[in-house]
């Protein structure tokens, strides 16, 4: 019982942020009102407060929620003590924002997309941060430079890409990139301590 209850739950969740994210890309944040998502997403005041206590709080939950898709199709694809071939982690990172409905609408065309988007970059690396930390490597703010500098990078040339008519597939517009993220991960585990 408590399963499909989980699962109604995550369903209800991920209704009020795909209709939040639909009526972003045509208003900012600040116009929008819980009443008139309710409406949207076809549920009531009632069911929003159960899962959530404000409009920014949606936003937070699909940034946590992006995040936790990011790191769960990538787990053994991030390992900092032996750096390889980036494509396949940037590849699973852009397949989790290509899932969501509206996200890409939302990314090109919403006036909140570079707030959304910063909170995105900072929470990505903070953690691949406390990732890289628990290899061993050090804090110091040139680990968190390069790892931000690695992430707004790709996370850019992504939102840039979905500004173009997308003739050029996006793996090949990402393996340009590969070659600077893989010698960043290279100067990340150059600097970490070894038992």
């Amino acid at each position: 019982m408590r399963e499909s209850a989980d699962k109604r739950s995550r369903r209800t969740q991920r209704i009020i942020q795909t209709t939040m994210l639909e009526l972003l890309c045509t208003q900012p944040m600040t116009s929008i009102k819980i009443v008139d998502l309710c409406t949207q997403a076809d549920i009531n005041r009632t069911t929003f407060y159960l899962h959530f206590s404000s409009i920014a709080d949606v936003l937070a939950s699909l940034q946590d929620e992006i995040i936790r898709h990011i790191f769960a199709e990538s787990e053994a694809l991030v390992d900092f003590t032996k750096p390889s071939d980036p494509l396949p982690f940037l590849n699973a990172c852009t397949g989790v924002l290509g899932s969501y409905k509206h996200l890409g609408n939302f990314l090109r065309h919403g006036q909140d997309a570079d707030l959304f988007l910063n909170g995105l970059k900072s929470r990505v690396t903070e953690t691949l941060l406390s990732r890289y930390i628990k290899k061993g490597g050090s804090a110091v703010l040139g680990s968190h430079s390069l790892l931000l500098f690695l992430t707004a990078g790709v996370l850019d040339v992504y939102i840039a890409w979905l500004k173009t008519d997308q003739s050029v597939p996006f793996a090949v517009v990402i393996g340009y990139c590969a070659p600077v993220v893989e010698k960043g991960l290279q100067l990340l585990a150059s600097n970490i301590r070894r038992p």
